[in-house]
């Protein structure tokens, strides 16, 4: 439990960092594939409100017990991050190989995320099969 909670605790905070510089940092600031990935700084609300989001939804996870919905979220946000720019680097060229790190930088939290979700996912419907046939039993 207490696991958990830190780990939505720092996905919460970090969603939260993201939504503020997204919030924060005008288009100038943007490097080359940020730029396309925010058209132009056109999109810089959207990806604030939506790492907003994420954050809330993290603080919601503690609150019910059930970290699904949050840590989803967040991990599909990186993992879409992640492949704009590997795409900019193939559609670039291949040239510029800190675009791969950018990927990778996104690519690896978000597989990570996932399969502390999948694992997760997996223990709650264990468990709830378990309570469902204690009742069942003895009821």
């Amino acid at each position: 439990m207490i696991g958990r909670n830190i780990i939505l605790t720092m996905a919460t905070v970090y969603a939260l960092r993201q939504s503020i510089y997204y919030a924060t940092i005008g288009p100038d600031s943007l490097s080359p594939a940020q730029s396309i990935l925010a058209a132009e700084g056109h999109l810089l609300g959207a990806w604030s409100g939506l790492w907003g989001v994420v954050a809330v939804l993290c603080v919601v996870d503690m609150v019910n017990r059930h970290t699904r919905q949050g840590l989803s979220l967040l991990a599909g946000v990186a993992l879409g991050w992640g492949v704009g720019y590997l795409l900019i680097w193939a559609f670039a060229g291949f040239q510029d190989f800190t675009l791969v790190n950018a990927a990778i930088g996104w690519l690896a939290p978000a597989v990570l995320i996932f399969g502390f979700v999948a694992k997760v996912s997996a223990l709650q419907d264990i468990i709830t099969a378990l309570r469902d046939q204690i009742r069942a039993g003895g009821g």
